[in-house]
């Protein structure tokens, strides 16, 4: 079907202005000039423009100043900037985190990138602004030079103007240059309107055209604002046909969330599309949602519900309650549901005094400067070592190969002289390097620092607690294990030991964005918020082992001082490209890694540890090579 505009000559201050159906439909490919040019006028007799500006500068001086033949819109924006202290000479704007999603952008590219170099012809340019107020630069329309991507145009930050003014109204409008707030604003005619959720009432963008005011003399705005929302009305019709049946059965499993929750924060995804409520959008930041996708796409591999605690940027410390959504197909997608934690010190009764904050110990700060992290698994963990350290305990550290245990366990040593013994190395000596090693460090330590303690046998285990239990002073013992064993359970019963589990990435991923920023900074470098995003929603097998290899292969690979996803090298690339494994083969590959290690690498042992052939051992290691996966 050919899509159609049609035009209806009306009087409007003795201007034709184009009346569109509630049919419009526009291509990105047809005359959108003669739209514009139709709005254009070399005269402009619908309003005494130099009326507002003396209006405003009375108002600057005299906010009691009476306003008659200021437009009721307008007159509201300033009084809402100069409320909020925004200061009309110079530009004290902010920069804020945005986005808009991408089956928005995809929508909306080819109408937007043909208006934008219809309107560069008249000097102007088309800008997009996420949900939140602030610019994005998508790579289909020219890049601004008056304002950053992230700069934020609400009018709390910077005065009136045409997008910011838009999401206060909930509607399209048009400014003057005359009517803006700002002096350093005052030069544009700009135009603003909202890209509504066709299936519900939800922003998801607004699209901006501006036009320099000495370039262009004259404009009919009644006429432009038509155009503009026109093609817009084309962009939010894109968007429903783009929603595929899968599409719309997700979007009735999250309909149907929000009838049931609808007071929290609700997000519905598939690794393709995604639907998310207001709370959501307005008490979530960028960096939340990859996190939140992260543990999403975890449940959609495996099909089970998932429930834990984060702490999120915006949120704070919250429960995401996690959900397979029945779609068709062999990929389900995921419901979530973030529920926001009181804070802690707020109270239902408004008059009660708030708690004091529980000010952190000289230990716990210690630790928080060796370690990084923002989790609530994190926080846990940070809390057992400031205790164990208080109380001269010994500790005994379990998690899964790379998740940090050696980086905490070298954290707590640090309060004391320590001895270190890794036993993983130890065994690939001699026993008599093995007994030297035992009788002449072990004694007399003041503290004894075990790494790779699983490989002991029970005769070492034995032999380490009555070399220590001689000492005068009570002695400390610290151990790191992946799995417990015969030698690790007897250590830590006979040392009193507190026991430490380090969470896997996949668990902790709000640490992961810290993580990336500390392990860039070793290099000097820093990375872009695209990296981070891209790092926080991956799968990490080696836990932060496997994460610092990443980003310091980037590191090296980047020329500038900051690490983008082009930096990242090849073979991560093909982990992200195939994907995760199967609930089996996951459990599949943590035995074939356990068998290894508990072989030392020697594969025909590994083979027998698993009772499986040689053969069959080493077409299992290639699949998971192919996948991305080191073992």
């Amino acid at each position: 079907m050919t899509p159609s505009i049609v035009l209806a000559d009306k009087t409007v201050s003795g201007s034709a202005v184009l009346v569109f159906t509630q049919s419009l439909s526009i291509s990105p490919h047809m005359e959108v000039l003669d739209m514009i040019t139709s709005a254009l006028r070399t005269k402009n007799d619908s309003r005494d423009i130099r009326r507002c500006s003396d209006a405003r500068e009375r108002f600057l001086s005299e906010p009691s100043a009476d306003l008659a033949g200021v437009r009721p819109v307008i007159a509201r924006s300033w009084f809402r900037s100069k409320a909020a202290g925004v200061d009309a000479v110079a530009d004290h704007g902010r920069l804020d985190d945005g986005r808009v999603d991408e089956h928005t952008l995809a929508a909306a590219a080819p109408f937007l990138s043909n208006l934008d170099d219809i309107a560069a012809d008249m000097g102007g340019y088309v800008s997009i602004t996420a949900p939140n107020g602030t610019l994005v630069h998508p790579g289909f329309l020219r890049e601004m030079d008056s304002f950053p991507a992230g700069y934020s145009l609400l009018e709390d930050s910077c005065g009136s103007n045409g997008e910011g003014l838009a999401l206060e109204e909930g509607r399209g409008v048009w400014l003057a240059p005359e009517e803006h707030f700002r002096e350093d604003m005052r030069s544009n005619w700009c135009f603003a309107s909202l890209v509504r959720d066709p299936f519900h009432n939800r922003v998801r963008a607004v699209v901006g055209l501006t036009f320099p005011g000495d370039r262009v003399a004259g404009i009919e705005p009644p006429s432009t604002m038509l155009m503009l929302e026109g093609i817009v009305s084309r962009i939010e019709m894109e968007i429903g046909e783009r929603t595929s049946s899968r599409e719309r059965q997700l979007l009735s499993e999250y309909l149907r969330a929000i009838r049931r929750r609808g007071s929290a924060a609700i997000i519905a995804l598939d690794g393709k599309n995604s639907f998310m409520n207001a709370k959501a959008t307005d008490s979530l930041q960028d960096s939340d949602f990859s996190i939140i996708s992260g543990y999403a796409k975890a449940v959609m591999t495996s099909g089970h519900e998932l429930s834990c605690e984060v702490r999120l940027a915006g949120a704070g410390p919250a429960t995401l309650e996690v959900s397979p959504a029945g779609l068709a197909g062999s990929s389900p997608g995921a419901i979530v549901v973030v529920r926001q934690h009181a804070e802690a010190g707020t109270h239902d009764d408004l008059d009660a005094a708030p708690h004091p904050a529980i000010p952190k110990s000289p230990i716990e700060v210690a630790l928080r400067k060796r370690l990084d992290g923002v989790s609530g698994e994190f926080e846990r963990m940070v809390d057992l070592a400031a205790r164990a350290v208080q109380h001269r305990k010994s500790v005994a550290i379990i998690g899964e190969a790379g998740s940090g245990k050696t980086r905490l366990a070298e954290a707590i040593a640090e309060f004391g002289t320590v001895t270190v013994i890794d036993a993983a190395r130890r065994h690939s000596d001699e026993d008599s390097v093995q007994e030297a090693i035992l009788k002449s460090s072990v004694a007399a330590a003041e503290c004894l620092l075990v790494k790779h303690a699983d490989v002991l046998s029970p005769v070492e285990a034995a032999e380490i607690t009555r070399l220590r239990a001689g000492q005068a002073v009570s002695p400390r013992l610290l151990i790191t294990f992946t799995r417990p064993t015969e030698s690790t359970l007897a250590l830590s019963e006979a040392f009193d030991a507190l026991e430490i589990r380090t969470s896997p990435l996949r668990n902790r991923r709000e640490d992961i964005p810290e993580l990336v920023v500390a392990l860039a900074g070793e290099f000097g470098k820093r990375p872009n918020r695209r990296l981070i995003a891209t790092l926080t929603n991956t799968d990490w097998a080696r836990n932060i082992d496997q994460l610092r290899a990443v980003v310091s292969n980037a590191a090296e690979r980047s020329r500038g001082p900051e690490i983008t996803p082009d930096d990242l090298p090849q073979g991560f690339h093909q982990v992200l490209t195939n994907g995760r494994l199967s609930r089996l083969e996951d459990a599949e590959f943590s035995e074939l890694r356990t068998a290894l290690q508990e072989a030392n690498g020697n594969r025909r042992r590994a083979a027998e540890i698993l009772q499986i052939g040689r053969s069959t051992l080493y077409r299992r290691m290639d699949f998971f090579r192919t996948r991305g996966f080191d073992v």
